[in-house]
Parts: structure tokens; sequence; C-alpha cells
């Protein structure tokens, strides 16, 4: 009787060992409110070096969730969800580059982050790009399928293509945004659920916070090499291949730059191969770290 007691006591001692490491990488949703918005985010481990991630238009925090998972024993992990998406609100109506920029800048002063590495998916890449122009606590930025015409700038042409776009969305928001993802966007491969999920979250995605956000991004009266060239921090790209990066672009910026180019993979790479993502991403973690060594 004795040996079963003493057994059942070190099984309830290693579950409750199990449980606090396990504890130690929860993964905690806040809310930050500020005069401008209501920031929801999930935030999980202690690491000195805080990676913020920033997701693209339509979607939400939740599409770095392998992320959160995968890298919070090393690092603190904060996903946000830009207001006006996901179960954020910007309280004034501006859904623009530099209310979401001021929102990311809230976050970081918020959580005392002395360093900071912004990864940011499609639209976000420019978001972070703003963030990042007088924050000195910001060590790198890392775009998700972006980052790839950074010598474009908006002209008539392209201004008169990106109204056309964004009258033809108004028109039928809904099935227009989801037919647009479904065609465009996700690599023709691609997991049927994981396919379901982007074009669901298209589909469902608010008119009235998404047109004023795409047309924000779409007039963007920058290039982004001119945005770039205002740093002095690394930049890594994780790009599908269905579209190339321009290259030539980013060296002219002066920044030193890499690009890991993934197959296989649409424009959410981060959940539709997110086991390779995760891989490059590390590679990528490792690199910086050694600059910061």
């Amino acid at each position: 009787m004795k040996l079963v007691l003493h057994l059942l006591f070190a099984m309830l001692c290693l579950y409750s060992c199990q449980s606090d490491k396990a504890g130690s990488d929860s993964i905690f949703s806040q809310v930050l409110k500020t005069e401008q918005s209501e920031i929801s985010y999930n935030i999980s481990g202690e690491g000195e070096i805080t990676l913020l991630f920033v997701h693209g238009w339509n979607i939400n925090k939740s599409y770095w969730d392998a992320q959160q998972n995968e890298f919070s024993k090393d690092y603190k992990i904060v996903a946000m969800d830009l207001p006006g998406f996901g179960s954020s609100k910007n309280l004034l109506g501006q859904f623009s580059i530099d209310s979401f920029a001021k929102d990311i800048n809230a976050l970081i002063n918020h959580l005392k982050s002395k360093k900071v590495m912004l990864i940011g998916h499609s639209m976000g890449g420019r978001i972070i790009l703003e963030a990042a122009q007088d924050n000195d606590k910001v060590i790198a930025l890392i775009g998700v399928d972006n980052y790839k015409e950074v010598q474009q700038k908006l002209n008539d042409e392209l201004k008169a293509e990106a109204d056309g776009f964004v009258e033809w969305l108004k028109a039928d928001f809904a099935n227009n945004s989801s037919v647009y993802v479904d065609q465009y966007l996700i690599y023709e491969g691609a997991d049927s659920l994981v396919r379901k999920r982007i074009v669901d979250d298209y589909r469902a995605a608010n008119p009235e916070t998404s047109i004023p956000a795409i047309q924000t991004y779409l007039d963007y009266p920058y290039s982004e090499q001119e945005r770039l060239t205002n740093l002095n921090i690394p930049l890594f790209l994780i790009s599908s291949d269905m579209s190339p990066v321009d290259t030539v672009g980013l060296q002219n910026t002066g920044l030193e730059y890499s690009v890991f180019e993934m197959s296989q993979t649409g424009h959410f790479p981060m959940v539709e191969q997110p086991d390779v993502f995760n891989q490059m991403l590390a590679q990528i973690l490792k690199e910086i770290n050694k600059k910061n060594d």
C-alpha cells in the first residue's frame, strides 16, 4: 500500500511540474485602451526581445497562432488585431496606415519592450514600416509576402487602377473580396480547410473597415524604398514564389536585407505552410540575434 501511495505522490509531483512548465508558455488575451483604439492582442513568453506580429487585410491575429506557439519559449510573442479587424476597435473611425502605426507604437510603449522585431504580413508590411520610422526600439523588420515592388510609387495610372478595384469591391464586397482572395492569393494546392478559412474571413470582413483600409494602402503616397531608406535596421522577407521580389529596389535602400523564398504557398505562408514558415523565421531570428550579440 505504501508503494502505491509513493507512486501516486510521484505522479502528482510530475504532473504538477509539467503543468507549471506548460503554464509559462500560456497565451493570454489582453486589451489595451487608448484615446484612439481598443487593441486586442495575444501575449505569451517572457523573452528579452519582443516579436510583434501584425496581420494583413481582412484577417486577424489568429493567423499567427502557429508562430505564437513555436517561439514563445525564447521570446515575448505578441499578436495584435489591427483596429477594425478581429476584436480590436478604432474609436475614432480612422482606418489608415498612420493610425494603425500609432496603434503599434502605443502597444510597444504599453508593453515596455526595449527590443522589438516587427513582423508584418501583406498590408501589415507598410504599417510596420511606418511604425518603425521614429521608433528606436525596433531592431528589425520582417516582411511576409510584401515589399515586392519597393520602387513603385503611386501615379495617375496606378491610382485609376486602385480606384477601379475599390469600386469593384464596393459593388458587392462580401462576394467580390472572397472571389479575389480565392482566385488570386491562395496556392492552388492549399489545404481545403485553410482555403475555406481564408475565404470565409474575407467574406465576413466588415466593409466599413476593410474598404477604407485598402484604400489608404493603395493610396500610399511614398515608395516603400523611400521609407526603408530612412531606417538603419536589417530587413528580412519571407516571400511566396508566386510573384518575384524587386531585389534591385531593395539594394537601393542601402539596408542589409535577405529574402527567404517559399514554394507551394500563396499569399498566406504562415497558415498555408506553417512548418516551413517557422523554419525560415527561426533562421532569420538566429541571424538577427548574431548581429545583436
